[in-house]
């Protein structure tokens, strides 16, 4: 194969092959994720509901969890009801470290997580925690959670 030709295979692997994130992706996918913990720490369920992508795709798993919940009725059904579990609620992920592969972003950390239960037992944990965004559309939606209590 002469020069010309690989350059020109070169040229084109660059212009269709795979787009590196945006500078800014990194920017928006960690406001993403603290959007997310903002969105729990309110106990705004309406607020943690326009954080996630709300079709069969998505999937969470708790701490507490004895299987994975799939699709988007079994992940708005764990979170429907915390504004009546907790009187207060935060988390805050320590860290977190992200990686963006084209419009998937994936962000590890621990997060910490302290919160007053409505029977006034304290809940006061912490989790190694994977959240996993899709960019659709323009916005980083959350497309999976899990979180592992850690020992």
């Amino acid at each position: 194969m002469n020069l010309f030709s690989r350059s020109l295979i070169l040229m084109l692997l660059l212009a269709f092959g795979a787009v590196p994130a945006r500078a800014d992706d990194k920017a928006d996918v960690l406001a993403a994720n603290t959007e997310v913990e903002e969105a729990f720490s309110k106990l705004d369920v309406k607020a943690i509901e326009a954080t996630w992508a709300q079709d069969g795709s998505v999937s969470v798993i708790h701490p507490s969890s004895k299987a994975p919940l799939l699709g988007w009725e079994a992940v708005q059904k764990s979170y429907a009801d915390h504004p009546v579990r907790y009187k207060d609620f935060s988390v805050v992920m320590d860290n977190p470290q992200i990686t963006i592969n084209g419009n998937v972003a994936r962000v590890v950390g621990v997060e910490k997580v302290y919160a007053h239960r409505a029977n006034g037992d304290v809940l006061d944990i912490s989790a190694l925690a994977t959240n996993i965004f899709e960019k659709r559309s323009g916005k980083w939606l959350l497309v999976h959670h899990h979180a592992s209590r850690m020992p």
